[in-house]
């Protein structure tokens, strides 16, 4: 689907944005069909509310005629004798005789029936109203549940197509507008879909059934009345395209409010460090009041079509007045046709606002499944087939890859056996994580293949192979979750037992045990309340936990101390025995000791031999040993 941007939104009349919105809606109302039955319950008991509403009237007549009907016929009458001069009176007098006695004797008949009809009346209203409040409760809660549904189905595909993306996908996207499309436009969408739906149907019921009963009654009297309905519509006309360009504004601001908000508390140690929660602050506030501002402009669009369309109406009442003066109409008749017009207000004016709420939530439903129809850059094969029994047999054959135009690795032939470890070392930019990332399949090469076990990447299952590789990182990242917890993320069916062993091989046992709570202890977000040498062992021991035949190791003794390394470098060769291991390290102490060293220089592999080897025949390798160990006076560049 393509997205539609909320400048396209308010640049398009009213025609254009119903046209536009045809698919999207559409599209929407495929995730009712699972909870069709209680839609259809929530849609039966919003028509049956029309129905009731149209029935309210005639309650009004039947209680307007009872109260006053005939009973002061004889009084009346007698109040118009006194009226009469006495000279014509006295020629008429039998005859009146005559008709006050028959009135009278009317007056006593209705006397009688008078108290039940009143009591009819006193009954039948309270019960009109119990069950149009009744068929009003279940429409909204029936409503309500489907819509409940509909949201969490839509924020978890949503969100299950986000974590399917390839890595590019995120390091192009700002992560406070994923939150803010997950968060607040799914609702968004699901508020479109549902509360329309309802008032789609309700609603105009509600309208017909109302009007139904008025011109049933008195259709003179209900066409003069409504003749103005239609011109209704104008104040809707008037105020859409300002509130579409109000909503798209607000929108706007609040992706942009979730961004800083995101970002100043992910960087929080950099917002701290450089003393700037004034300048984030003021960030904050600057969008902030935007976005208040556009919502301001929204809601006093939104609120200003009530009195409009009032006011409009308001006019067919009048005429409707003038109309009964003329037309001596019953006290009871009156009350019935003036009660069936104020019962058409509150429907018309829910109907009214479908085009506003509309306008507002297309740019966010189709920016919801803009993203969902969004196809991974790294995908399975509909035939992939999982790894199983890896030996962690590794070959890169003739691989070349580019960050766009520029090539990251280019004609990489390199084969890693089973159970060897091979250590990457070079400059800074020379591809060595770029090799790790297209192992993990974060990117597919441009040209060339990753073998497993002689097995392509690009035919095995992503969860398969991934299974079978163990990470440690540069930049260690810890849940804002338990230390047992974190430590179990490497195998979520591990015991406690074994959780607590990996975590004695990595050398954390002992600083976790220290804390207030031990492996219960929640360390904050990433990780914030121990050290970063602590957070580098967790993250190690999750990788000891994982278990896996291949392990990759990304600078994974960056942040320890020369005691801590020496400790995890013997919990490492541990955990290394029998697997494969590929590592990353600018210490070339931590790798002295490796079955291969690979050096490489701008992408492409230059030698590979061990330690004595490569000091013999690698210029590259042994600047770089020079450097770190001060044999040489000449500085050499730096190594990562």
């Amino acid at each position: 689907m393509k997205k539609i941007s909320r400048k396209d939104i308010a640049d398009m009349d009213a025609k254009q944005f119903m046209k536009a919105a045809v698919g999207p809606y559409k599209q929407l109302f495929e995730y009712i069909l699972p909870y069709k039955s209680r839609f259809f319950f929530a849609l039966l008991f919003g028509a049956l509310y029309g129905v009731v509403n149209g029935a309210m009237v005639w309650v009004l007549k039947f209680a307007g005629d009872e109260v006053f009907g005939g009973k002061d016929a004889a009084k009346d009458f007698g109040k118009l004798i006194k009226k009469i001069p006495p000279e014509q009176l006295e020629s008429t007098k039998g005859a009146i005789a005559q008709v006050t006695e028959a009135l009278q004797g009317a007056a006593d008949s209705t006397n009688v029936h008078l108290m039940g009809g009143i009591l009819a009346a006193a009954i039948g209203i309270p019960l009109i109203m119990l069950l149009r409040g009744f068929c009003s409760y279940m429409n909204s809660y029936c409503m309500m549940w489907v819509s409940v549904k509909v949201l969490s189905d839509i924020r978890t595909k949503l969100f299950r197509r986000l974590m399917g993306q390839s890595l590019d996908f995120f390091n192009k996207q700002k992560s406070g507008e994923l939150i803010q499309t997950v968060f607040n436009q799914t609702r968004m969408a699901q508020t479109a879909l549902t509360q329309v739906a309802s008032d789609v149907v309700k609603q105009p019921i509600s309208i017909l059934a109302a009007v139904g009963v008025l011109f049933y009654i008195d259709p003179k009297f209900s066409l003069v009345a409504l003749v103005l309905f239609p011109i209704c519509i104008v104040p809707v006309l008037i105020v859409g395209k300002k509130v579409r360009k109000s909503a798209g504004n607000e929108e706007a601001e609040a992706g942009s409010l979730m961004v800083i908000m995101s970002e100043a508390f992910s960087g929080i140690r950099v917002v701290k460090s450089h003393a700037r929660e004034e300048y984030e602050l003021e960030k904050f506030h600057d969008s902030n009041d935007k976005m208040m501002r556009s919502l301001m402009r929204w809601q006093k669009a939104l609120e200003l079509v009530g009195p409009l369309v009032e006011t409009v109406a308001s006019f067919g009442i009048a005429l409707a007045l003038v109309y009964v003066y003329f037309a001596d109409l019953s006290a009871g008749t009156f009350l019935a046709l003036q009660g069936g017009l104020v019962l058409l207000y509150p429907p018309s004016k829910a109907l009214s606002r479908i085009h506003i709420l509309m306008q507002k939530c297309l740019a966010a439903t189709t920016k919801v499944f803009e993203m969902m129809e969004r196809e991974p850059d790294i995908k399975e094969k509909e035939d992939a087939m999982p790894l199983t029994n890896c030996q962690g047999d590794i070959r890169y054959e003739n691989l070349t890859f580019s960050y766009g135009k520029k090539i990251a690795v280019q004609n990489i032939n390199l084969h890693i056996p089973p159970g060897k470890t091979c250590a990457l070392v070079g400059h800074s930019g020379a591809g060595k994580s770029t090799l790790l990332s297209l192992l993990m399949r974060f990117y597919d090469p441009q040209e060339g293949s990753i073998r497993i076990d002689g097995k392509d990447l690009r035919d095995l299952t992503l969860a398969s192979f991934r299974d079978n590789i163990g990470v440690v990182n540069q930049d260690t990242f810890l849940f804002h979750d338990s230390i047992y917890e974190n430590i179990r993320y490497g195998r979520l069916d591990a015991t406690r037992k074994e959780v607590e062993h990996a975590a004695q091989l990595a050398h954390a046992h002992e600083f976790i045990l220290e804390q207030d709570d031990g492996y219960d202890t929640v360390i904050g977000d990433k990780g914030c309340a121990i050290s970063g040498g602590q957070q580098q062992r967790l993250c190690i021991a999750r990788a000891i936990l994982r278990n896996a035949p291949i392990l990759l190791l990304d600078e994974a003794y960056s942040a320890l101390d020369s005691e801590s390394e020496r400790k995890i470098q013997d919990a490492v060769e541990t955990l290394a025995s029998g697997k494969t291991v590929i590592a990353i390290a600018h210490r070339l102490s931590t790798v002295l000791k490796a079955d291969m060293i690979v050096v490489m220089h701008e992408g492409a592999i230059m030698d590979i031999g061990t330690h004595d080897e490569l000091l013999g025949k690698s210029d590259i390798y042994r600047q770089l040993y020079n450097m770190q160990f001060h044999t040489e006076t000449e500085p050499a560049p730096a190594a990562v």
